[in-house]
């Protein structure tokens, strides 16, 4: 969540020490330790007694999650790196999201090419660039689900714009690049069934808020969390 204010007001992300956004003092290790520091401290700046929003301490115990979902399922130091990036700029991007209704494009490529790092092979590269082998694979899985996105986008804009003389459309730019990062870590159908998710958990939300435009991204997110899991319980039964 640091990371996502220092984006967003223009302060340097990879500075020295962190500090309080209010007072500007920075902080001691004492005021950096996750869980704790926020407890003890009751959720306040120990300089200037400003409220540390509830939503620092939430983020740790999700870093925490994450970092065992990606243990969990790497086999080597380098996946694990990569998955559990991928997973927190994913979080950061759901958040921005819904803070700002618009997510910065240098984020989602990111996410995009970590997704590449994780799975793509140099043979499969190799063979796509000069037109082989187009059954299987990161590129192939990716562009297909993107394209099929795409064309379920196109068509949803139609039906909304047919009946509301609008041009809203129900399914950005953004969402069709985090998918289709999503499409090869899992495939195209379980893919699809992390997007049919991500609509059910969206729906009560549209209903009940029509008037207000709705951030997809963190429902994608919560549905790609929640395979995972699932995952992880399912093979625990086995």
């Amino acid at each position: 969540m640091c990371f996502i204010d220092r984006f967003y007001k223009n302060y340097p992300i990879f500075s020295a020490r962190s500090y309080c956004f209010s007072c500007y003092k920075k902080l001691e290790i004492l005021d950096l330790i996750p869980f704790f520091s926020y407890i003890f401290l009751k959720a306040r700046c120990r300089f200037c007694k400003e409220k540390i929003p509830i939503r620092v301490f939430l983020s740790e115990i999700l870093g925490a999650i994450f970092v065992f979902i990606a243990y969990f399922f790497s086999k080597n130091l380098l996946e694990f790196l990569v998955l559990t990036f991928y997973l927190f700029v994913f979080l950061a991007l759901s958040y921005i999201d819904i803070k700002f209704k618009a997510v910065p494009q240098l984020l989602l490529w990111f996410l995009f090419f970590l997704a590449l790092i994780l799975k793509l092979d140099i043979n499969e590269f190799v063979h796509f660039l000069i037109f082989e082998d187009f059954k299987s694979g990161f590129l192939v899985q990716a562009f297909s689900f993107a394209g099929f996105l795409f064309l379920l986008k196109s068509f949803t804009a139609y039906i909304k714009n047919f009946r509301s003389k609008g041009i809203q459309e129900n399914l950005g730019d953004a969402d069709i690049i985090v998918c289709a990062s999503i499409a090869r870590i899992f495939g195209f159908k379980e893919s699809f069934m992390i997007i049919f998710c991500s609509a059910l958990l969206a729906l009560p939300f549209f209903i009940y808020n029509k008037k207000n435009e709705l951030p997809f991204l963190p429902f994608i997110n919560t549905a790609f969390i929640g395979y995972l899991v699932f995952l992880i319980f399912n093979q625990e039964l086995k």
